[in-house]
């Protein structure tokens, strides 16, 4: 594997402990993208792909065309301490930028999301990684 420039890890504290998350991500960029999500000792956990197959992090995807990461959309159970961070196989630690979470509800809490998008050089055009991350209040 390439060498890998590690974000500093964003909290994902909004997220309650037990609830089904799920996540989408995608790149545009000449380098190499890298998400994973790390449990509270800094270890990237496993997670089911949206088919139902196992995986892990970190899941990656390269080249200049918009697509999905290798792996890039699957479901985990939030724990205490996770946290989600971005890699890039160029020589520039990415920026992340993430957007407020948002609460889902209708008289109740249905569950929330969160949109993180990266920088993996000095153009400053955000548009490198795509990271969308939803949680659930409720299952089935």
């Amino acid at each position: 594997m390439a060498t890998i420039q590690w974000s500093k890890p964003q909290s994902l504290e909004y997220i309650p402990d037990g609830k089904l998350v799920t996540f989408t991500a995608m790149h545009q960029a000449s380098y190499t993208q890298y998400v994973q999500v790390i449990d509270a000792g800094g270890n990237p956990i496993s997670f089911y792909c949206l088919d139902g197959s196992q995986a892990s992090f970190p899941i990656s995807g390269s080249g200049v065309n918009v697509g999905f990461l290798q792996n890039g959309a699957g479901r985990f159970t939030m724990a205490h301490g996770m946290q989600v961070q971005f890699g890039s196989s160029g020589p520039y630690i990415p920026q992340v930028s993430a957007g407020n979470p948002v609460v889902f509800f209708i008289n109740k809490t249905l569950g929330g999301g969160n949109l993180y998008v990266t920088e993996d050089g000095t153009d400053n055009d955000f548009n490198d990684t795509n990271f969308v991350i939803q949680w659930y209040q409720y299952v089935g």
